[in-house]
């Protein structure tokens, strides 16, 4: 299915040829993300993906890269993790070698021009006041500061305006000579795709600047002997809230028991936490939750949209449901259904150019190999219904509990009560 080579420069690449397709994806993953930051300049690598878009040596402004995109009907964009950072192109096929030619572009030769940085501080300055208005975007970067404390896995991706607002020119090349090499990326091309793509690939990004790379500081695990509970008063019309305890890295092998727990309470509308929280007491209109891993660890988080007057009912509901998942196996029906909902909405995404291009990109950046997709599920299937009660019973200890609320309370005694 995917073909991995390296170029000479020690940029590694990866191709997925789907040759019924007139589309493809051409993606670039760095190993940079916002847990490589100091305080000092926490928001760097969100603010350096945006520079990337403001003018190149050869497209010399937004506009002029816009204007190419759009000219071909393709579509651009990227996204920060808090490990990787993704920039990518979509477009007919045809386009492949300006495509190309854009992305090489933008990350080897950007401008970075005073002007620029200075107008895109405050654009992400809006981003940021956009995303603390809105409760179900803000309320996940509360909760991982909550489990993650002050380190870099619980700062915001994006940054804090006070700092965001200082940075300076020297901060982002800096920042770009300490990650940015071609050692530390993955080219990835998924969709139809010509017979000599590695020439292609070699034309533009084998003079990719050498730079450095660096590790970031590992996270120490904090001991919790009890719940912990932050509130975010907000006048809302909703209660937004987070429930978690801290998880399973992405090497870890309980991470496929923690994905099908994930399916079984809080992925679709068949899910136990939809069905008792919304179709039996109508207290939510979402509520999903699941596993989420970095490399040395991880969350398992539930998240709701309740009725303000029936916050402390649904939350019980909630830990009612991780209470019975850890004191009763789970049916062999739930376990046969999950794991058909995860191999069937991993054949759908496989449909996708830019879902390939993402998992093969991220996936080899953060762990310098590949996990196929038939690995995949059959590790999945290996999961038995005494793993998933043992994994529930680690995961939701009593005390271990990390709850973030958003809404117009002050007090957080009754939910700690709850949880306690």
């Amino acid at each position: 299915m995917y073909k991995i080579s390296t170029l000479p420069n020690g940029l590694t690449l990866i191709t997925v040829n789907m040759p019924h397709l007139n589309s493809v994806t051409t993606l670039v993953a760095v190993g940079a993300g916002s847990r490589y930051e100091s305080k000092n300049i926490n928001g760097i690598s969100h603010f350096l993906e945006h520079m990337f878009f403001k003018g190149s040596r050869k497209y010399p402004t937004a506009e002029i890269i816009s204007t190419l995109v759009d000219g071909i009907g393709a579509v651009n964009n990227a996204y920060t993790h808090k490990e990787c950072t993704v920039y990518w192109i979509k477009s007919s096929s045809k386009h492949i070698e300006l495509s190309s030619d854009i992305i090489s572009s933008m990350i080897k030769e950007s401008l970075f021009s005073e002007e620029e940085i200075e107008r895109e501080k405050g654009v992400i300055v809006e981003e940021l006041r956009m995303i603390r208005d809105n409760p179900t975007s803000y309320i996940g970067s509360l909760y991982e500061k909550l489990q993650f404390g002050d380190t870099p896995l619980g700062w915001d991706i994006g940054g804090e305006e006070g700092i965001v607002t200082k940075f300076k020119r020297d901060n982002l090349i800096s920042y770009i000579d300490s990650l940015y090499s071609p050692k530390n990326m993955v080219l990835v091309y998924a969709g139809k795709l010509p017979t000599d793509i590695l020439k292609l690939a070699e034309k533009f990004f084998l003079d990719l600047p050498n730079r450095e790379q660096f590790k970031f500081v590992p996270y120490k695990k904090k001991k919790q002997h009890k719940a912990e509970v932050a509130i975010f008063y907000k006048e809302t019309d909703q209660a937004n809230l987070i429930l978690g305890v801290t998880g399973y890295s992405r090497y870890d092998k309980k991470r496929y028991q923690a994905a099908v727990l994930g399916t079984i309470l809080g992925e679709g509308m068949s899910s136990r936490l939809f069905i008792q929280v919304r179709e039996r007491r109508g207290l939510a209109y979402h509520i999903s939750g699941g596993p989420g891993f970095y490399m040395d660890t991880g969350n398992f988080a539930i998240f709701a949209g309740l009725k303000l007057e029936k916050v402390y009912e649904g939350l019980e509901v909630i830990k009612a449901e991780l209470e019975r998942v850890v004191s009763e196996k789970v049916t062999s029906d739930e376990l046969k259904k999950a794991k058909e909902m995860i191999r069937g909405r991993l054949a759908l995404s496989s449909e996708s150019t830019n879902f390939l291009a993402g998992y093969f990109g991220t996936k080899f950046v953060l762990d310098r190999e590949i996990e196929t997709f038939e690995e995949y599920l059959k590790n999945i299937d290996l999961v038995t219904a005494e793993d998933i009660k043992d994994v529930a019973r680690e995961l939701f200890q009593k005390g271990k509990f990390n709850l973030q609320v958003i809404g117009p309370f002050k007090e957080k005694g009754k939910f700690e009560k709850i949880l306690s």
